[in-house]
């Protein structure tokens, strides 16, 4: 029986008030828009991260987060929007010491949602990024469905070794099942992804170009 997945109308990145560094983020959303079939497009969050959400004096628990941030963002976006917050908080997951990410959601929920922390991750622009996107790519999957067993791009990682040494690619049933389902493009690039500029969404959640500097 095939399985039913959810296609994401739109990917949208929350990237925190609080990130310092975000020269991560223009080749994360080109690497995404370029195999996926949904927009990708990024908004500023001010969400509120206080005490009442630590799960350690120096970590937020992800769950927690995760509440608060599908709570307050329940209205936004066109459904099904695939969102996830992007902090340079640590994050925790009992009974885990750390995670770098982690995902709400499923094609039973009306939420679909990744909490990422950049904590761990950040090395510089272009090695985030790749990080980044192995996380996410395996997150939209998940939220939108796939139960396939941990393999290529949905093994998962135990420690930022393991991270990089992992595929970036989906195992090919994987693939085809997530071409099939209209999640991702048959052939990367075919829209012409402009890895010049990222769609960012304005304060009243219209579509702008955020230049990347570039001449």
């Amino acid at each position: 029986m095939a399985q039913r997945l959810v296609v994401p109308a739109e990917v949208v990145l929350y990237l925190h008030a609080d990130l310092k560094s975000t020269d991560f983020v223009r080749p994360l959303v080109c690497a995404l828009q370029t195999v996926l079939t949904a927009p990708v497009v990024t908004q500023t969050s001010s969400l509120r991260l206080g005490p009442e959400l630590l799960a350690t004096p120096a970590q937020f628990d992800v769950s927690k987060v995760a509440e608060v941030f599908i709570r307050t963002t329940a209205a936004e976006g066109s459904a099904p929007s695939f969102k996830y917050l992007i902090i340079p908080h640590d994050l925790k997951f009992e009974p885990l010491r750390y995670v770098f990410s982690t995902s709400f959601g499923d094609e039973t929920t009306p939420h679909h949602v990744g909490v990422l922390s950049t904590a761990r991750l950040d090395q510089g622009g272009e090695m985030t990024a790749r990080r980044a996107y192995k996380l996410i790519l395996k997150s939209i999957a998940r939220v939108a469905g796939l139960r396939s067993p941990e393999a290529c791009i949905l093994s998962f990682p135990n420690s930022l070794d393991e991270l990089d040494r992992k595929s970036s690619a989906f195992c090919p049933d994987d693939r085809a099942t997530l071409i099939r389902a209209g999640i991702l493009n048959a052939r990367e690039g075919e829209k012409g992804t402009d890895c010049s500029a990222i769609s960012q969404r304005g304060p009243a959640g219209l579509l702008v170009a955020a230049a990347s500097g570039k001449p």
